[in-house]
């Protein structure tokens, strides 16, 4: 964090004030603002490189037509003629073909499963359908293959690499691409959704959502909730009690969010509320900040009996 008490000159012009201080509080933020624009632009531009490049090794059939080493052989020309670059390696030059091939080939899918997929709107704010008109838009002539589409420069390179490598098919694919944007993931949260399959696993949690909730709430309750949650990180007994499981899901609670999902903040354990005049004690409290509610967690070791509570 920044100090935020300026360094005096040593003259006796200068007077520090309040005024003074919000204006340079105001000078510090343009400027961290355009080093993000900047940051932003050079992640675009680099992407648009490797989908080129991707896009002229198959465009072109450059194994067809010069060899099948010459993959190599443009990684090899390449570090050559900027020493001081990085991202030229042979691997990345690979991923970077099968990166366009894996999307070039996705419009005619895409176009049948329009209408049957789509992310929940109050959720992610990216249907579906929004990434396929940019897809369709981004088609040029057979001849000079498909453009960039705008969505896929604000996800990093290392996150596409990530995708391109676990997703099976181009929903999945494009499901982790808005999370990613919707969600600012970082690379390990990706991953860790990645491993969890999140893609096949949110939203399908047994619930009566639908009955007791009103639209859109109900969409977005159900979306949040796995079938399955994964909690390999804990380190328990195997005959571990409900609270011991309880204090290890609040040590490594930073991982919990992140199987939780986005938008959950933590609010504490054992809190109690006062239900018609009888105390009651929760295990775990959040607030989720999209359903704009409290979400609590009722942690069980065994079976669970609601007539109990």
């Amino acid at each position: 964090m920044d100090n935020i008490t300026p360094k005096v000159v040593k003259i006796h012009d200068v007077k520090i004030d309040q005024e003074y201080m919000q204006w340079l509080g105001e000078i510090k933020a343009r400027y961290r603002n355009t080093q993000i624009k900047a940051a932003v632009k050079v992640n675009a531009e680099q992407l648009l490189f490797n989908w080129q490049l991707g896009r002229d090794l198959v465009m072109r059939k450059a194994e067809e037509k010069w060899g099948s080493g010459i993959v190599e052989q443009v990684s090899l020309d390449l570090q050559a003629a900027f020493p001081e670059s990085k991202g030229f390696s042979t691997t990345n030059l690979w991923y970077m073909k099968q990166w366009y091939q894996f999307y070039a080939g996705a419009i005619p899918k895409l176009q049948q499963s329009d209408g049957d997929f789509q992310f929940p709107e109050s959720q992610s704010g990216i249907k579906l359908q929004q990434l396929v008109g940019e897809l369709q838009h981004a088609e040029d002539s057979q001849d000079h293959g498909m453009t960039l589409p705008g969505m896929f420069m604000l996800v990093p390179w290392g996150h596409h690499i990530l995708i391109l490598s676990k997703c099976k098919n181009i929903e999945e694919a494009i499901f982790y691409i808005a999370k990613t944007i919707s969600g600012n993931w970082s690379r390990s949260t990706l991953e860790n959704c990645l491993k969890s399959d999140l893609y096949h696993t949110s939203g399908g949690a047994i619930t009566n959502y639908a009955e007791k909730l009103p639209s859109p709430q109900s969409e977005l309750a159900q979306a949040i909730s796995k079938d399955t949650y994964d909690f390999g990180f804990l380190s328990l007994d195997e005959r571990y009690k409900e609270e011991a499981l309880e204090t290890e899901l609040e040590k490594h609670l930073t991982r919990f969010l992140l199987e939780l999902g986005s938008g959950f903040a933590y609010l504490g354990r054992q809190k109690q509320i006062i239900v018609a005049g009888k105390t009651r004690t929760l295990d775990m409290l959040f607030f989720h900040i999209p359903l704009n509610c409290y979400i609590v967690v009722e942690l069980k070791a065994v079976p669970f009996q609601p007539e109990c509570r």
